[in-house]
């Protein structure tokens, strides 16, 4: 009995510490004084490991060139501002992850264009078929990155940035 409750433990520790194959899609929504656009990159993929508790480790990556904002120029200027040729992708390294009432919180840094830095995605995640579904979102800054703002004709966007992820997590 001793040895089944021992076996049966070891196993349920190894489902809680095997990786989730994530794929998914963000999206950005960008500001300026008449309005605004948004842009949708559907190549998020990596592997996520989650304790089930807090504890978080792996990395989730998209690639730059994929940004689609249904503007070819507005495109490929901020494939140009991202650096993108130098940095072909993002990626996301989550370090916590966790139930906050009724939120979910990942914690982790982001790299981009060269600088890595610490961030905080705010969501919620939910059981689904196959696994897990996390929808979420952060705000960000160019001037965080070190980024030239874009220009819309004659008007400068909006320093912020809102970020919204959507992923599929898998065993």
């Amino acid at each position: 009995m001793r040895t089944l409750l021992l076996l049966a433990s070891l196993l349920l520790l190894a489902q809680a510490q095997a990786p989730y194959a994530v794929e998914g899609v963000a999206r950005y929504r960008g500001y300026y004084t008449l309005g605004s656009w948004e842009g949708v990159n559907p190549t998020a993929r990596g592997e996520v490991l989650w304790d089930g508790l807090e504890r978080a480790s792996g990395k989730v990556c998209l690639k730059q060139a994929a940004w689609d904002s249904g503007n070819a120029e507005r495109d490929r200027k901020a494939l140009e501002i991202l650096k993108a040729g130098e940095h072909p992708e993002a990626c996301l390294y989550p370090k916590r992850a966790y139930r906050e009432g009724p939120r979910f919180v990942v914690e982790g840094e982001l790299e981009m264009a060269g600088k890595r830095l610490p961030v905080r995605v705010l969501g919620e995640l939910r059981e689904a078929s196959g696994g897990l579904r996390f929808v979420g979102g952060f705000t960000t800054r160019f001037s965080q990155w070190g980024l030239e703002r874009p220009r819309f004709l004659f008007l400068e966007v909006r320093d912020e940035v809102e970020v919204f992820l959507e992923a599929a997590l898998r065993r």
